[in-house]
Parts: C-alpha cells; structure tokens; sequence
C-alpha cells in the first residue's frame, strides 16, 4: 500500500460526504491507496448509513469523542500505506494533488511534514499554516505587531521543480508525512484534546532537525466551520479548547520562568484582557446566540482554571492524558 488517508470525523457528515464524493477520484489512482474514516463515536445513528454509502472506504467508531489526536493515531494504527496523509472532513481534495504530494514525498525524503495550498469555495486562501507560540506571537495582538517586523521566508524552488515554502507549522487540516517518520514522532500528542496538535508535531519535527514544506502550485478545498461551529455550546467549547490547547503547548515546549510568565500573562489576557467584556456582553445579550458563546466560553475558561489549579495540571479534562496526569 501507498498511501492511506486518515479521516477523523465528529458529527460533520454534510461535510465528510462532499469530501469522500472528492476522494472518488482515487479509483483513477495509479498508485494504490486506502481510506480509513474515524468517527469519534457521533452517536447519531449516521456510520452505518455512510459505511453503506461509500463501501470502497473503511470506516472505524472511536471509543468516544477522544480528540483529534488521538482519532489520528486511531486511524493510522488501522492502516498500512507507505505514506499517511491526515485529512479534514471538511476539505475536498483531487487526483493531481494527490499525485503531486505523492511524488514530492517520495524524490525528497528530507521533507518530513508535507502540505499544500488551501482555499475556501469563494477561492479565498485559508492559509494554513502559521507562527510558532513564543513570547512576541503569544496572542494576537503581538502575531499582528510580529509579522509587520518578521517576514515568513519567501518562496524557493526544490530541485525537482516545485515551488514550496517552509512554514514554521501547517494545519493538521492536510498533512502528509512518511509512516517511519510518523512512527519515529511518535505519532500524534494526545496530551491535546482539540487544537495545537499540529503546532506542536510540526515543533518536535523542527527539533529533530526535519523540514516542512507547502507545495504553493498545489491546493485543495478547505470550507473551515463543519462540526465546530453547530451552536453557541459547541462554538464556546471548541473557541475555549484553543486557549486551554496553547497553556498545553507553553507547558510542553517552554522551561523555567519565560514558561512561567507566559502562563501567567496568557491567565490575565483570558480573564481580564480580551475576554471580559465580551463575556459581560453575552450574558446580557443572552438572546443573541452568537453573542451569548462568548459567555459560555468565559464560563468554560474558569473552569478549567478551577481544574488546572485543583489538579496541578494544564491539560484539558478533555485530554486522553489528563487522568494520567492528575495520578
């Protein structure tokens, strides 16, 4: 086998049928290839329906809504292909881009993390791809003042052709990546629940010493929102998994007292800086759904600082690592 394509899906099936309907492309394929679909137990009646709909595709139920992570590893165990290619169900993908990630992976072994441009249905670019956490990109303020004083390196053409970039991380939303290197990572961290899980595989891959490329002539659909975003609950969870996923990231890449500092500023910016407000907001403006999350969101930020001061530990309750943790 050549490639396997790992799908980690959760309630999104409008989406994961457009993009299996893309992924019918394959049977064109003059490489081999397997599919493999893990849902994170949906629950809702919807894998059998889809496992009758596309039999080509396996499909595997998770043993509970574990996080991306640990849906990757999931998938990856189920599969045998030479290279992996980890997919978003909400992405829409075509022979020639499969075919050009193939052949850069293969004539350029020194590129451990591979991906390719992304574009929404409206052709705007989703960018997927961004700045490691340090001090100066800590929130999003100080990303805007960092990237008007740092230049992302610019284009370059590989040996063979394409024109890539080397961005600091890409976007778990595609990343294609040879199984021995998947396995020398050690797959996945599942000390995350949702979030930063690709900031920080794309962080141990730059510290092995490996490289990471985006093929700049290559792209794929990519329409962010699917399972994320279905209401004001789920939007406040997933919108507070991100600020919970980058305390988990600080702990695990930073040391002594810039780790510290950057715990303790990260605590004020979400209680105090860019939160309050808008949490003051949603609950007076409870009959606004959209407004209303932010104080979800604020509710769900204090709990789990609650959680992380009782148990002495950054990690989501979410996590798959967090009872481990908290021993």
């Amino acid at each position: 086998m050549e490639l396997s394509i790992v799908i980690v899906n959760f309630r999104g099936w409008k989406r994961l049928r457009q993009c299996l309907e893309s992924l019918r492309c394959l049977k064109q394929a003059t490489f081999s290839w397997e599919v493999v679909v893990v849902d994170n137990q949906s629950n809702d009646d919807q894998l059998v329906v889809f496992e009758k709909e596309f039999p080509d595709f396996r499909f595997i139920e998770n043993s509970g809504n574990n996080g991306f992570a640990n849906g990757c590893n999931v998938g990856a165990s189920h599969t045998t292909g030479t290279f992996i290619f980890f997919l978003n169900p909400d992405t829409m993908a075509n022979l020639n881009a499969f075919k050009q990630l193939l052949t850069v992976a293969i004539t350029h072994p020194e590129i451990t993390l591979l991906t390719c441009q992304q574009f929404n249905d409206r052709g705007k670019d989703t960018k997927p791809y961004g700045l490691f956490v340090r001090p100066a990109t800590l929130t999003s303020l100080f990303r805007s003042i960092y990237r008007v004083t740092n230049q992302y390196r610019k284009e370059y053409q590989l040996k063979t052709g394409e024109q890539v970039i080397s961005p600091e991380w890409i976007s778990g939303s595609a990343i294609f990546m040879r199984r021995t290197d998947f396995e020398k990572l050690g797959g996945w961290s599942e000390d995350y629940w949702m979030y930063f899980e690709d900031a920080d595989l794309c962080r141990r891959v730059r510290n092995a010493g490996g490289q990471i490329a985006l093929l700049t002539d290559t792209r794929i659909t990519h329409n962010h929102g699917g399972a994320s975003r279905i209401n004001p609950v789920t939007k406040a969870l997933t919108k507070s998994e991100v600020l919970i996923s980058k305390h988990v990231y600080i702990s695990k890449h930073f040391t002594g007292l810039k780790r510290s500092l950057m715990q303790a500023y990260l605590v004020v910016d979400n209680l105090i800086i860019s939160h309050l407000i808008l949490s003051l907001m949603g609950t007076v403006l409870f009959f606004v759904p959209s407004i209303n999350a932010y104080a979800r969101l604020y509710k769900n930020i204090l709990n789990y600082y609650r959680h992380a001061l009782t148990n002495k530990t950054w990690l989501s309750p979410r996590s798959m690592n967090y009872k481990k943790a908290v021993r």
